[in-house]
Protein backbone atom coordinates (compact mmCIF):
# COMPACT_ATOMS: atom_id res chain seq x y z
CA UNK A 1 0.00 0.00 0.00
CA UNK A 2 2.80 2.44 1.05
CA UNK A 3 4.52 1.39 -1.81
CA UNK A 4 1.79 2.00 -4.44
CA UNK A 5 1.15 6.31 -2.56
CA UNK A 6 5.11 6.57 -2.51
CA UNK A 7 5.37 5.62 -6.53
CA UNK A 8 2.45 7.76 -7.02
CA UNK A 9 3.52 10.86 -4.59
CA UNK A 10 7.26 10.15 -6.83
CA UNK A 11 5.87 10.36 -10.13
CA UNK A 12 3.37 13.59 -8.58
CA UNK A 13 6.57 15.15 -7.34
CA UNK A 14 8.57 14.84 -10.36
CA UNK A 15 5.81 15.97 -12.53
CA UNK A 16 5.79 19.04 -9.97
CA UNK A 17 9.33 19.80 -9.64
CA UNK A 18 9.52 19.47 -13.91
CA UNK A 19 6.51 21.96 -14.23
CA UNK A 20 9.13 24.37 -12.27
CA UNK A 21 11.87 24.47 -14.55
CA UNK A 22 12.13 26.96 -17.44
CA UNK A 23 10.31 25.81 -20.45
CA UNK A 24 11.83 26.32 -23.81
CA UNK A 25 10.49 28.75 -26.73
CA UNK A 26 8.39 26.17 -28.46
CA UNK A 27 5.24 26.99 -29.49
CA UNK A 28 2.73 24.28 -29.43
CA UNK A 29 -0.05 24.75 -31.52
CA UNK A 30 -3.43 23.73 -30.30
CA UNK A 31 -6.00 22.38 -33.03
CA UNK A 32 -9.79 23.14 -32.14
CA UNK A 33 -12.18 20.67 -32.44
CA UNK A 34 -12.94 21.33 -36.15
CA UNK A 35 -8.96 20.53 -36.58
CA UNK A 36 -8.29 24.34 -37.35
CA UNK A 37 -5.50 25.61 -35.93
CA UNK A 38 -5.85 27.89 -32.75
CA UNK A 39 -4.68 32.10 -33.70
CA UNK A 40 -4.80 34.67 -31.97
CA UNK A 41 -7.84 36.24 -33.91
CA UNK A 42 -10.09 33.11 -33.48
CA UNK A 43 -9.35 31.77 -30.12
CA UNK A 44 -12.31 30.01 -28.79
CA UNK A 45 -13.27 30.63 -25.54
CA UNK A 46 -13.21 26.96 -24.53
CA UNK A 47 -12.10 23.53 -25.21
CA UNK A 48 -12.64 20.11 -24.24
CA UNK A 49 -9.64 17.56 -23.95
CA UNK A 50 -10.57 13.94 -23.58
CA UNK A 51 -8.06 10.90 -22.69
CA UNK A 52 -9.41 8.01 -24.38
CA UNK A 53 -6.83 5.89 -22.00
CA UNK A 54 -7.56 7.52 -18.41
CA UNK A 55 -11.38 7.82 -19.15
CA UNK A 56 -11.66 11.70 -18.00
CA UNK A 57 -12.27 14.93 -19.81
CA UNK A 58 -12.12 18.46 -19.08
CA UNK A 59 -13.02 21.64 -20.40
CA UNK A 60 -10.20 24.26 -20.78
CA UNK A 61 -9.69 28.17 -22.26
CA UNK A 62 -9.21 28.31 -25.45
CA UNK A 63 -6.13 30.36 -25.37
CA UNK A 64 -4.05 27.37 -23.14
CA UNK A 65 -2.12 24.97 -25.36
CA UNK A 66 -1.07 21.67 -23.75
CA UNK A 67 1.42 18.74 -24.32
CA UNK A 68 0.46 15.21 -23.31
CA UNK A 69 2.46 12.98 -21.82
CA UNK A 70 5.11 15.51 -19.78
CA UNK A 71 6.53 14.36 -16.11
CA UNK A 72 3.85 11.79 -15.80
CA UNK A 73 1.06 13.77 -16.13
CA UNK A 74 -1.51 12.83 -18.65
CA UNK A 75 -1.81 16.23 -19.91
CA UNK A 76 -0.17 19.37 -19.22
CA UNK A 77 -1.93 22.87 -20.20
CA UNK A 78 0.02 26.04 -20.58
CA UNK A 79 -0.58 29.64 -20.06
CA UNK A 80 0.81 32.09 -22.61
CA UNK A 81 4.08 33.55 -21.45
CA UNK A 82 4.12 37.12 -21.01
CA UNK A 83 6.94 39.63 -20.51
CA UNK A 84 8.93 38.49 -17.24
CA UNK A 85 7.75 35.56 -16.77
CA UNK A 86 10.33 33.34 -14.92
CA UNK A 87 7.42 30.04 -15.08
CA UNK A 88 5.34 29.35 -17.44
CA UNK A 89 1.93 29.26 -15.23
CA UNK A 90 0.42 25.20 -15.95
CA UNK A 91 -2.08 22.90 -14.98
CA UNK A 92 -1.20 19.34 -15.26
CA UNK A 93 -3.28 16.17 -14.76
CA UNK A 94 -2.72 12.49 -14.19
CA UNK A 95 -4.25 9.54 -12.73
CA UNK A 96 -2.56 6.43 -11.00
CA UNK A 97 -4.18 3.85 -9.96
CA UNK A 98 -4.39 2.69 -6.29
CA UNK A 99 -4.37 -0.99 -4.65
CA UNK A 100 -7.80 -0.21 -3.15
CA UNK A 101 -10.36 2.65 -2.49
CA UNK A 102 -9.22 5.02 -0.10
CA UNK A 103 -11.02 8.01 1.31
CA UNK A 104 -9.94 11.63 0.66
CA UNK A 105 -9.05 11.46 4.66
CA UNK A 106 -6.69 8.42 4.41
CA UNK A 107 -5.16 9.48 0.86
CA UNK A 108 -4.41 12.82 2.79
CA UNK A 109 -2.77 11.41 5.87
CA UNK A 110 -0.37 8.64 4.15
CA UNK A 111 0.76 11.53 1.33
CA UNK A 112 1.47 14.71 3.69
CA UNK A 113 4.67 13.65 5.67
CA UNK A 114 5.59 12.53 2.25
CA UNK A 115 5.42 15.51 0.90
CA UNK A 116 7.15 17.61 4.00
CA UNK A 117 10.02 14.64 3.69
CA UNK A 118 10.74 15.40 0.11
CA UNK A 119 9.80 19.31 -0.65
CA UNK A 120 12.22 21.35 1.32
CA UNK A 121 10.43 24.33 3.54
CA UNK A 122 7.07 23.02 2.27
CA UNK A 123 4.15 25.04 3.70
CA UNK A 124 0.30 24.79 3.52
CA UNK A 125 -1.94 27.20 3.12
CA UNK A 126 -5.35 25.69 2.54
CA UNK A 127 -6.45 22.57 2.69
CA UNK A 128 -10.27 22.00 1.86
CA UNK A 129 -13.33 19.74 0.80
CA UNK A 130 -14.62 20.77 -2.50
CA UNK A 131 -16.95 18.71 -5.06
CA UNK A 132 -16.00 18.07 -8.53
CA UNK A 133 -19.01 17.44 -10.90
CA UNK A 134 -20.75 15.69 -7.75
CA UNK A 135 -17.40 13.85 -6.20
CA UNK A 136 -15.88 14.86 -2.96
CA UNK A 137 -12.55 16.08 -3.59
CA UNK A 138 -9.38 17.89 -1.84
CA UNK A 139 -8.12 21.00 -2.76
CA UNK A 140 -4.42 22.05 -1.48
CA UNK A 141 -2.63 25.15 -2.13
CA UNK A 142 0.74 25.36 -0.83
CA UNK A 143 3.79 26.61 -1.37
CA UNK A 144 7.85 25.60 -1.73
CA UNK A 145 11.36 27.81 -2.41
CA UNK A 146 13.29 25.85 -5.60
CA UNK A 147 16.69 27.37 -5.99
CA UNK A 148 15.20 31.30 -5.82
CA UNK A 149 11.83 30.92 -7.38
CA UNK A 150 9.31 31.01 -4.91
CA UNK A 151 6.58 28.45 -6.14
CA UNK A 152 2.75 28.27 -4.72
CA UNK A 153 0.60 24.85 -6.06
CA UNK A 154 -2.70 24.17 -5.81
CA UNK A 155 -3.56 20.57 -6.05
CA UNK A 156 -6.95 18.69 -6.42
CA UNK A 157 -7.22 15.23 -6.24
CA UNK A 158 -10.71 13.12 -6.39
CA UNK A 159 -10.22 8.92 -5.77
CA UNK A 160 -13.17 6.95 -7.78
CA UNK A 161 -12.82 3.68 -9.12
CA UNK A 162 -9.47 2.57 -6.95
CA UNK A 163 -7.12 5.40 -8.76
CA UNK A 164 -6.70 9.02 -7.87
CA UNK A 165 -6.82 12.00 -10.43
CA UNK A 166 -4.61 14.56 -9.37
CA UNK A 167 -5.10 17.91 -11.25
CA UNK A 168 -2.53 20.80 -9.84
CA UNK A 169 -1.70 24.04 -10.64
CA UNK A 170 2.41 25.67 -10.86
CA UNK A 171 2.64 28.83 -10.46
CA UNK A 172 5.20 31.43 -8.72
CA UNK A 173 4.11 33.44 -5.93
CA UNK A 174 3.50 36.56 -7.50
CA UNK A 175 1.44 34.90 -10.25
CA UNK A 176 -0.57 32.17 -8.79
CA UNK A 177 -3.62 34.13 -8.10
CA UNK A 178 -3.92 35.94 -11.51
CA UNK A 179 -4.64 32.51 -12.85
CA UNK A 180 -6.61 30.53 -9.90
CA UNK A 181 -9.71 31.22 -10.53
CA UNK A 182 -9.51 30.30 -14.27
CA UNK A 183 -7.75 27.13 -12.96
CA UNK A 184 -10.87 26.02 -10.46
CA UNK A 185 -13.15 27.14 -13.19
CA UNK A 186 -11.02 24.20 -15.39
CA UNK A 187 -10.90 21.72 -12.18
CA UNK A 188 -15.09 22.10 -12.21
CA UNK A 189 -15.43 20.65 -15.63
CA UNK A 190 -13.49 17.80 -14.92
CA UNK A 191 -15.40 14.34 -15.69
CA UNK A 192 -14.44 10.65 -14.86
CA UNK A 193 -15.94 8.40 -17.41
Amino acid sequence: MKKVLSLTLTAGLVFLFGCAKSWPTVIITTPTTTGQNVTGQNVPERQTYESKTDWFSVQFPGTRTFQENVYGSTVMFFTPLTEGDTLKENVGIMKKVLDKDYTLDEYYALTKPELVKLIPDFTEISNETIKVNDIDAQKLIYKWTQGTTKLQWEQIYLIKNKAVYIVTYTATEATFSQFAQKVDEMAATLEIK
